[in-house]
């Protein structure tokens, strides 16, 4: 069962709990910002200091990674959401700060809220699928 409640009429709505408005607004910031991290990486060519493969393909990863993020919000606030995509969403989270680290460990002001932003996304939705 979705976690925003359901209306017979509508195949999106509004969470059911103020933590999934939490999760909702921390996947936006992330999403967000590797959106636009992608896309300033794109025009400067990557990150020079991780190599040729890393600067060609950085910039999609970080764009799919928005994307990703995004499309996220709009399955949880979808009736396609189930319960179990809690723990996918956390993994998903936490892959992407792990990720950083391997590939890259740089903090910058962007960097860092938007790791921020996914501690707190992460621990949003590990609250909903315990208390759900």
């Amino acid at each position: 069962m979705s976690t925003a409640k359901r209306n017979d009429s509508s195949v999106f709505s509004p969470p059911s709990n103020n933590i999934g408005y939490v999760a909702v607004v921390a996947a936006l910031i992330t999403g967000i910002l590797h959106l636009v991290l992608g896309i300033k990486f794109l025009f400067q060519g990557g990150i020079p200091s991780l190599g040729a493969l890393f600067t060609q393909t950085l910039p999609v990863l970080f764009t799919l990674n928005g994307i990703g993020f995004l499309g996220g919000i709009g399955i949880y606030l979808s009736q396609y959401w189930w319960r179990e995509l809690h723990l996918v969403a956390a993994v998903y989270a936490v892959a992407t700060i792990v990720a950083f680290f391997i590939f890259n460990g740089a903090f910058s002001v962007l960097v860092t809220i938007s790791k921020l932003a996914e501690v707190i996304f992460t621990l949003s939705v590990l609250y909903l699928y315990v208390n759900e």
